[in-house]
């Protein structure tokens, strides 16, 4: 009897070699390429180049795989055993019980019998055996018995890389560095000079403009955003020149020179050669914002006693009905730049 061995034991033995084989190669490199020296420029043809030291970090990342990924497969498995299917006449030698369905109890012509019970005899029996086809075969379809994973060594290949890339330039004429350095210094200086003197022509074209306004009367709203424009300009008089004021003359009296002056008489003139406070405090006041009246002050409210000859000349002027006496000084006469308003200016009033 023929043994296959592809049949052993109810499982494949079926040579089935796989054989898999894969590689890749990866190159990576960093190119560090020497350039140029680093060039500042400063501006009017100014350029200096100085040492240069360039550092690149780098990050390197690769992944390899393949597409579509696929860890393992199933492999189906079939069950090739092949036990019938073919029909073969053979004589067998059994044994005759009553129990068997080959039973023999015939007999001979004496009576004997041919084959007495428990007795050998042969017989030809059809034996199924294998015809070649496994038995798993139905209507020419043979369906896998069952699936067995299989890996397919598939592997993803990653790197991750990091790294510094460094160059190092210095120039060798450090002479011509020192120049350089130096036209650089002295360019930003002059640069910053004309920013000043930009600077300069805007503080004093703000002035003036700020204060030929303040002089017309005209000034921002205090509440308004663009009154710190002009808060820091301040109008006064020129020099040399007076801003308009007023002073109060003493009333004398004038008496014949034979008569002699009496107390009676003497003290209206005393009265009236002392200023009074309203006119003193409004004098001090003008001296205070214009030191030039200082001097036209003083000598207006001390008059010499002694020149009562002139004054007695003079009578009939000061006493007539047209002379005029100059009212005080206010304060809203006063400039605006000192009372931190428009300028005003307004007329002395006259009394007969």
């Amino acid at each position: 009897m023929k043994a296959f061995a592809e049949g052993v034991g109810g499982v494949s033995a079926t040579a089935n070699p796989i054989a898999n084989s894969s590689g890749s190669v990866t190159n990576q490199a960093i190119q560090v390429l020497q350039g140029p020296y680093v060039t500042n420029t400063y501006g009017n043809g100014v350029s200096c180049q100085g040492t240069t030291l360039n550092m690149t970090p780098y990050v390197q990342f690769a992944d390899s795989r393949k597409d579509p990924w696929e860890d393992f497969y199933n492999q189906p498995q079939y069950n090739t055993t092949d036990t019938s299917g073919k029909i073969t006449p053979t004589y067998v030698t059994v044994q005759n019980y009553p129990w068997e369905n080959w039973y023999d109890s015939r007999t001979k012509a004496d009576g004997s019998r041919w084959f007495e019970d428990g007795a050998d005899m042969t017989i030809i029996q059809d034996v199924d055996g294998p015809d070649g086809i496994p038995d798993a075969v139905s209507n020419g379809e043979m369906a896998p018995t069952w699936y067995k994973p299989v890996r397919t060594d598939m592997r993803a290949n990653q790197s991750f890389n990091l790294g510094l890339s460094a160059t190092l330039s210095i120039p060798l004429n450090r002479g011509m560095q020192r120049l350089c350095k130096q036209a650089a210094t002295a360019n930003v200086d002059m640069q910053n000079q004309l920013i000043a003197n930009k600077r300069l022509d805007f503080e004093i074209a703000r002035l003036k403009n700020c204060g030929e306004l303040k002089k017309a009367g005209i000034y921002f709203h205090p509440k308004s955003p663009y009154a710190s424009v002009c808060a820091d300009v301040v109008v006064t008089n020129p020099g040399g020149q007076l801003h308009p004021h007023s002073h109060d003359l003493p009333q004398p009296n004038f008496e014949s020179s034979s008569e002699t002056p009496s107390s009676a008489s003497l003290t209206p003139s005393q009265s009236s050669s002392e200023p009074s406070p309203s006119s003193h405090d409004s004098s001090q006041t003008k001296s205070e914002g214009d030191p030039s009246s200082l001097g036209t002050h003083s000598s207006s409210t001390h008059p010499e006693s002694d020149d009562k000859g002139f004054f007695q000349g003079l009578r009939s002027l000061f006493q007539s009905p047209s002379s005029q006496s100059v009212s005080p000084p206010s304060e809203e006469g006063q400039p605006g730049a000192l009372l931190g308003g428009p300028m005003s200016r307004q007329l002395p009033q006259l009394s007969q």
